[in-house]
Parts: C-alpha cells; sequence; structure tokens
C-alpha cells in the first residue's frame, strides 16, 4: 500500500484504489497482492541494499 494502510478497494479487474490516499496502483485481478508481486517487491529490496553498500 501507498500510505501503510491496508485499505485498498477493487475498483474493477486488476485495478485497485487506496480509500486513504485515494492512489490507484495495478495488480492481482480478485487480490491486491500477488505471489509473482510479492517476489518482484523482495528482489527489488534485495538489489536496492546491495547498490546501497
Amino acid at each position: 500500500s501507498f500510505c501503510g494502510k491496508d485499505n485498498m478497494k477493487r475498483k474493477c479487474v486488476g485495478i485497485w484504489k487506496c480509500r486513504s490516499c485515494q492512489k490507484i496502483a495495478v495488480d492481482g485481478a480478485y487480490v491486491y497482492s500477488t505471489l509473482t508481486a510479492a517476489v518482484i517487491r523482495s528482489a527489488v529490496r534485495r538489489l536496492r541494499y546491495m547498490r546501497e553498500q
């Protein structure tokens, strides 16, 4: 989530909107976070950490 809250509401297939900060995200069709997205996020986090050092 953008603002740290889990207030995502599905607008249509794959389109999610945060109820708190009103930002729109594209992710899974029926659940906000998919397994593939979690793998990508962890890889990006690891690469950013390695780049900083």
